[in-house]
């Protein structure tokens, strides 16, 4: 029987072990450039390290447009990358449709950015958190009331940095200060006909298959360079 045990024991390890293999090989990756060629089922961009091909029969197309906070209400879906702990910061705010709420919902390790809050554009190590708006007292306390509306819309009004609490998962969240500087975007659905050569893109991937496969692409209107 203890050989069983055992023998099963060791299975189950092996098989884990296989799980985090297949997990670390499918982690996404992030693509940011420039469209230099949109032909069919592939897209070629042009980045800092080179140019990049990628397969994006199968990827989810968005439009990136300007907004603001005051679109920021209770219960949004947003994603916002930050500097910085206690108080964390937001370099950018992305709204999400309704439709695509949920999309990489948590508080996870970001890429270097540009800071577009400090003035120089310089790059700075960074943290992103996708999750739901809530309501909050003036005090800073998390509460869940109509009130917190009202004083998101007086804080806008009144120019200035906001305060955001961003709730994820079953019980997690995080308070982030968003500066008036803060590029603030939106997702707006779009297909393949809005991928033209020298639209800015950023773009969700998956280079698990040897092949750099598209998951998300995001492309810049009219010009506007993807802040996130």
């Amino acid at each position: 029987m203890k050989t069983v045990q055992s023998r099963f024991a060791r299975l189950a390890a092996v098989g884990l072990i296989s799980l985090a293999g297949v997990s670390a090989a499918s982690a996404l990756e992030r693509v940011r450039g420039t469209i230099e060629k949109a032909d069919g089922g592939t897209l070629t961009l042009k980045t800092d390290s080179g140019n990049e091909t990628l397969n994006i029969g199968s990827a989810k197309v968005v439009s990136v447009v300007p907004s603001s906070l005051d679109q920021i209400k209770e219960g949004t879906f947003i994603g916002t990358a930050t500097k910085g702990e206690n108080p964390m910061t937001a370099l950018e705010v992305v709204l999400f449709p309704e439709s695509m709420r949920g999309t990489g919902e948590g508080h996870y390790a970001w890429d270097a950015i540009t800071d577009h809050t400090a003035g120089a554009g310089s790059k700075v190590k960074s943290a992103m958190t996708n999750g739901t708006v809530k309501a909050e007292s003036a005090g800073g306390p998390k509460v869940k009331s109509a009130m917190t509306n009202g004083t998101v819309k007086a804080d806008k009004s009144a120019g200035g940095e906001r305060t955001l609490t961003v709730s994820y998962g079953n019980d997690g969240s995080k308070q982030i200060i968003v500066p008036s500087s803060a590029p603030i975007v939106a997702f707006e659905p779009a297909d393949a006909s809005a991928l033209k050569p020298g639209a800015k893109v950023f773009a969700v991937v998956d280079k698990a298959s040897g092949k750099i496969d598209g998951k998300l692409v995001a492309v810049g209107k009219d010009g506007l360079t993807p802040p996130m």
